[in-house]
């Protein structure tokens, strides 16, 4: 009787993940909201990230593929020396989407729809979902916006802003208000503000003893250093990657893990082995546990994206930023620089500053660190997304 009750009540979340970019970060974090609510809701990922989907997407869950940015569209393809898969002008690769993906609604008819980063997706292909799905509709956002591709507008402004006041029920910023206060620094319209709500990071939780098996299984003694360098996704990141190689080979005494990332273009020789393991170095092509050593390194080096950057705070780690674009505007170099007043961060967009960033970091591991914040961070941005949920469709705890 009460798994026929709870099976009536449960919910369908569609959570539709963002991919014209060149990481893998929004499907971390819908896929670790999903994981939060899959039971009371039934939840599908619908996503163009084919390698990464089934390292992060929780098995208890369910996803669709569909045909990526990547593969469709030439000048995207060409990064990675392919071809599309199907010679199609952008425009009926836009239309391929949206049938698609209306087809996939029509069959789950979803409760509630997760929409990450672009209100309307990446090429509008959402706008006719989003006004004819009778269900809740949900943006997700990280917050901080790269402001030189100008996403005040593509998410705040024009038509992406009649949709957010007419078709959405709210905005999620997964991110701490005393890091980042998302409504006052985009000076957001009061209808919208109205609908925002700051949750919280969104990470999984990792606790102590899980950061104690981690480093065990490691083979690590008490005393040993042990740094984590990813960039990411992989894409752009690969000089970083080829960077942080060299600095292995200068400190053989230090554990070194590195990983290039589902999306890198640099050679990987071996097929069949993910990852190489050289005396105190592991080379890796990806990780599915890559929270996991984030969260239990001495030292993180990496690009600064934004789940790197919370699984690092759930540890004790340092971290060494080297932001993928540039431009100090933009994502990576403005939360990095916000969460310095929260922990030990040193950023930098020039990658010639890593060997001194690096000595730096090493030689202040173990000493006392006021002013280490971190623990006051909100992190249950994904228990709070689920609770606001479940209550807008009537069935709070």
């Amino acid at each position: 009787m009460t798994s026929d009750k709870s099976e009536a009540l449960q919910k369908r979340a569609l959570f539709y993940v963002f991919d014209g970019g060149t990481g893998v970060g929004h499907l971390r974090r819908l896929a670790c909201i999903a994981r939060q609510m899959q039971g009371r809701f039934a939840c599908l990922i619908v996503t163009g990230h084919r390698a990464a989907a089934h390292w992060f997407i929780p098995e208890e869950c369910e996803y669709i593929h569909l045909p990526s940015w990547d593969s469709l569209l030439a000048a995207k393809a060409h990064y990675w020396g392919r071809k599309p898969f199907i010679a199609v002008d952008k425009r009926d690769a836009v239309r391929l989407r949206m049938e698609i993906l209306n087809g996939i609604v029509r069959g789950f008819q979803p409760d509630a729809i997760f929409v990450d980063h672009l209100p309307m997706g990446a090429e509008e292909e959402l706008a006719t979902i989003l006004e004819e799905a009778r269900c809740n509709k949900y943006l997700v956002t990280r917050g901080v916006l790269n402001e030189t591709e100008d996403l005040r507008q593509l998410i705040l402004g024009g038509k992406a802003r009649d949709y957010l006041r007419t078709h959405y029920d709210r905005i999620f910023v997964a991110s701490d208000r005393k890091v980042f206060d998302f409504p006052r620094q985009y000076n957001i319209a009061p209808e919208i503000r109205e609908k925002t709500l700051h949750t919280g990071y969104v990470a999984q939780h990792i606790p102590p003893e899980a950061i104690s098996r981690t480093r065990a299984s490691r083979g690590l003694a008490q005393e040993d250093i042990w740094v984590v360098a990813s960039a990411g996704g992989g894409q752009w990141g690969e000089r970083l990657i080829e960077r942080c190689l060299e600095l292995a080979g200068k400190y053989p005494n230090v554990a070194f893990d590195i990983v290039m990332g589902p999306r890198s273009s640099l050679a990987w020789e071996d097929r069949y082995q993910t990852v190489i393991a050289h005396n105190r170095l592991r080379l890796h092509k990806e990780v599915p546990h890559m929270p996991y050593l984030n969260a239990s390194a001495d030292l993180v080096i990496s690009s600064g994206g934004y789940n790197t950057l919370v699984e690092a705070l759930q540890g004790r780690a340092e971290i060494l930023c080297f932001p993928l674009r540039k431009d100090q505007r933009d994502e990576q170099y403005q939360h990095a620089m916000r969460l310095k007043k929260f922990v030990n961060i040193d950023v930098s967009t020039d990658l010639r500053d890593l060997p001194v960033l690096f000595e730096r970091a090493i030689g202040g591991l173990g000493l006392c660190r006021r002013g280490d914040r971190r623990a006051e961070l909100n992190l249950a941005g994904a228990v709070n997304i689920e609770r606001i949920v479940a209550e807008d469709l009537g069935f709070g705890a």
